[in-house]
């Protein structure tokens, strides 16, 4: 007897490892030879990994937050180390949310700072003056947290900012191009909600997490 399809979504990448491994060959594609590729925790860090190996450049974490007014709301912004959150310009709260908002925003800016303790251990970010950083997080379904983590790099004097992903939506895509980022994403999906299953390896989220910290203090 044939078993029946399996409901379960096919994934894009058989593993983060070859996911990685693919975006930094399109990275040195592009000429970005000497830069610094700068994994997005949690999810980002792995995938930075495994680019940053392929292309034979440096590698580290940025620390961010995607800001929710509600665990299964969609994001409305986000924060990344010290710069000022990032939000959705389209997001107009009313005045009865403006308490919530701002709770939501101090509770990002919390896990942001518990974070940097966690996967930096308080370190500062390598010295990316006059260089070109590369922002990667592991999908970009909204573009907030690549953002905000944008922002960050240009803060630390980046020469150019360049976002890039192994899978992102069309909406955060163009979001991201209408900021004039450079962004480089093998697969675009059209679901506003991204790939529901991105990578074969998918684990967890706390084993992911617990790797993905110890994959940032070998960077250190």
């Amino acid at each position: 007897m044939t078993p029946p399809p399996s409901s379960k979504s096919a994934a894009l990448y058989p593993t983060r490892s070859a996911a990685g491994a693919l975006l930094g060959q399109q990275l040195a594609g592009r000429g970005y030879i000497g830069c610094v590729l700068l994994g997005i925790t949690p999810e980002g860090v792995e995938i930075a990994a495994h680019a940053a190996k392929a292309m034979g450049a440096q590698f580290d974490v940025l620390v961010a937050a995607f800001i929710k007014l509600g665990s299964n709301l969609a994001p409305i912004g986000a924060i990344a180390e010290s710069v000022p959150s990032e939000m959705d310009p389209d997001f107009q709260p009313a005045g009865n949310l403006l308490d919530k908002l701002t709770s939501a925003i101090d509770e990002s800016r919390a896990r942001v700072n518990q974070d940097l303790i966690l996967y930096r251990t308080q370190r500062p970010v390598k010295k990316l003056a006059g260089r070109i950083e590369v922002i990667v997080d592991g999908q970009v379904a909204y573009p907030w947290r690549v953002l905000a983590a944008a922002k960050a790099a240009e803060q630390l004097n980046a020469k150019q900012v360049v976002i890039a992903t192994p899978v992102a939506t069309q909406a955060a895509a163009d979001r991201i191009g209408a900021r004039r980022y450079e962004f480089v994403c093998p697969s675009v999906v059209m679901d506003a909600a991204g790939h529901p299953s991105p990578y074969g390896d998918a684990a967890g989220e706390t084993p992911e997490r617990l790797r993905a910290i110890m994959i940032a203090h070998q960077a250190a």
